[in-house]
């Protein structure tokens, strides 16, 4: 509970002293949808469509970004016009009373709770060998682990809760529809990060070469096909990152997908930091900048929304 109330403090703090101004209004909105987004949430009508047999959403959840998540997975639905099969990885904190809201909410929505998961992670021989990633690892390592072990459709799509969307992502239509040659797409963050993998690895596949350190986690879609099991345990062999390390899963992610034909998603469109503008089809609105998911985010989608 303190360390909850300290971060709440924090984003308090950031949203009241941050040099980029806001408008009054835009401080009602953070409180509004902050601390009353589960009473406005209950308001919406349930989301109701036919789920796609080829294409699956997946999303780590943790019990306090719930309210956020269902933002999230609501813009999307809502822009994209797509209908996947939503999974909602659960982090071992998610409660039985919110996975139930989830699930009454969207009709293709299932929340796949950590013992689930776990039971099946164990029934297969090979998850022995990286065991100990699973259960010692950061959520993002944990997400990397379970999307790629446990999807079961032909096209993946890995996508935050701390992200919201403002116009039709005509780029992610176009990959689910087959329509744009190549088999992954990702976001690509501003700056780099040390993927700590071994030279060799990072040789034998040109990773670095193909900018795998500028690649963002947040918003992934690939061919399930693309990526052989070999590589994905291949990686677990190759990283010098510890079991906790923030950025295993996401150093994984960027190995893996830079070893596909994949392309970046347009920078000036899909965005990290910055106010979006009229071009911005989707924000992810990171750790320093949660604050401006309730500040401005959830607003301005549902504005557009209502265009």
């Amino acid at each position: 509970m303190f360390k909850r109330l300290k971060k709440e403090a924090f984003f308090i703090v950031k949203l009241f002293t941050q040099s980029q101004r806001y408008k009054p209004i835009h401080y009602f909105y953070y409180f509004k949808y902050r601390f009353f987004g589960r009473l406005l949430l209950a308001k919406l009508p349930r989301n109701q469509c036919q789920p796609r047999g080829d294409f699956s959403l997946h999303m780590i959840c943790q019990e306090e970004d719930v309210p956020m998540a269902e933002w999230a997975l609501r813009s999307f639905l809502k822009y994209s016009e797509l209908c996947p099969k939503i999974i909602i990885h659960d982090d071992g904190s998610i409660t039985k009373n919110s996975a139930r809201i989830l699930e009454s909410r969207f009709s293709n929505l299932k929340v796949l709770t950590r013992p689930e998961a776990l039971k099946i992670l164990e029934a297969r021989e090979d998850f022995k060998n990286i065991r100990d990633f699973s259960f010692k690892g950061h959520n993002i390592v944990m997400q990397f682990i379970d999307v790629f072990l446990l999807s079961d459709t032909s096209k993946v799509m890995v996508m935050d809760s701390d992200i919201l969307f403002f116009k039709k992502p005509q780029e992610i239509v176009d990959f689910i529809n087959g329509q744009i040659n190549c088999d992954s797409l990702i976001s690509r963050q501003p700056g780099s990060y040390d993927l700590m993998i071994d030279d060799a690895y990072a040789d034998k596949y040109h990773i670095y070469e193909k900018r795998a350190d500028f690649m963002n986690s947040g918003m992934i879609l690939f061919n399930k096909a693309s990526i052989s099991l070999h590589k994905f345990y291949e990686f677990f062999n190759n990283t010098k990152k510890e079991y906790g390390d923030f950025f295993l899963g996401m150093s994984g992610w960027g190995c893996l997908i830079s070893q596909t034909n994949f392309k970046f998603l347009p920078e000036d469109k899909y965005i990290l930091k910055g106010r979006p503008t009229e071009y911005t089809v989707m924000k992810h609105f990171t750790g320093p900048r949660r604050h401006e998911f309730y500040a401005y985010g959830i607003d301005m989608a549902l504005k557009n929304n209502e265009r």
